[in-house]
């Protein structure tokens, strides 16, 4: 018989042992039976049916349940399948609240641990990692190909352009968040990132000129285009808001680098420059606003390139410039 430890050492796996959340998270989700299991993994199903002194056929049932609700994974290789566990929390978040049967408790308990744990724990994932794992992409209409090496990875629409399927899920940050009214059906799943959306039932297919005319309204509505921090083209675009993003929320508050910034930044004409505001008012990051000459000017401590600003400048006054060589984004 599994004991409710199952749950406390998934947290533990979660790099959050002391977790008060992550416990409840699971056990408003699986049965103790299931957590055993979770935390037996990997492994084929006919291997942890061993482990556990489990029937097999029971053991896989468990697995695609879990499967579907975004707490295992699975990899067929030469006809056998290998199951694994989030590798750790941004995967378990990500891929737990686009469940579809998630329950209103279920997504209370994901805001208080994102409002009281996530913080603590944030600042270890950036010590982990050598470069945060997502990037800023500018609005691509702000960009002049004339003036600046526009490259692929700088450009959405050269994404889904490339892409071989795309599919679109619910913003999971403000699934849970709900700190704004940002639009939710935004978040575009690429390539493998489209199949496994797909065949979990937890977002559908669209074509690229539906997810094109995704991206438009996520620009139109102030969101930031955020993708995987490589030159290769990656499996999602997120159009995320400041107020309800698990990397945004910290990084503006905290300098947290759970993120990088685009490869460009916006550069103010001053003769142009009305003062209006608007660009201050756009800014999700506090890095623009009116100046005492009546001109805006940028902090590029803070400045994420993400194009926000440029986008609604009445008197187009505001362009986008590289800032950084193309070898800042990873390989």
């Amino acid at each position: 018989m599994a004991t409710a430890s199952a749950y406390k050492k998934f947290a533990e796996k979660m790099l959050h042992k002391d977790s008060k959340y992550i416990p409840e998270i699971l056990k408003s989700m699986i049965d103790e039976t299931q957590a055993e299991l979770l935390i037996a993994l990997p492994g084929t199903a006919a291997q942890m049916a061993e482990k556990l002194k489990r029937p097999v056929p029971e053991v896989e049932a468990d697995l695609q349940e879990m499967y579907l609700k975004g707490l295992t994974f699975k990899k067929a290789k030469a006809g056998v399948t290998n199951w694994s566990a989030p590798m750790h929390l941004a995967q378990f978040h990500d891929a737990t609240i686009v469940w579809p049967r998630a329950t209103p408790e279920f997504y209370e308990l994901w805001h208080k641990y994102m409002d009281d744990e996530w913080p603590k724990l944030a600042p270890v994932f950036a010590k982990l990692m050598p470069r945060p794992f997502t990037r800023v992409i500018p609005v691509g209409q702000t960009l002049d190909p004339g003036r600046a090496q526009v490259l692929a990875p700088d450009d959405v629409r050269a994404m889904v352009a490339d892409s071989r399927r795309i599919a679109v899920t619910k913003c999971t940050c403000r699934l849970s968040m709900h700190n704004c009214d940002g639009p939710i059906e935004v978040c575009l799943q690429v390539d493998k990132g489209a199949d496994y959306t797909v065949d979990r039932g937890t977002g559908r297919e669209v074509s690229k000129d539906e997810a094109l005319r995704i991206l438009d309204d996520a620009e139109q509505a102030g969101l930031v285009h955020v993708t995987m921090n490589k030159s290769e083209l990656g499996h999602f675009i997120c159009n995320c808001c400041g107020c309800c993003c698990q990397s945004f929320t910290l990084l503006i508050a905290d300098g947290l680098p759970l993120c990088d910034p685009s490869r460009f930044r916006p550069q103010v004409d001053a003769a142009q420059c009305s003062a209006c505001g608007e660009c201050e008012d756009r800014c999700t990051f506090d890095a623009i606003a009116v100046g005492d000459d009546d001109v805006a000017v940028i902090e590029a401590d803070y400045c994420m390139g993400c194009g926000q600003c440029a986008l609604v400048c009445p008197e187009g006054a505001i362009t986008m410039t590289a800032a950084r060589e193309p070898a800042f984004i990873p390989k």
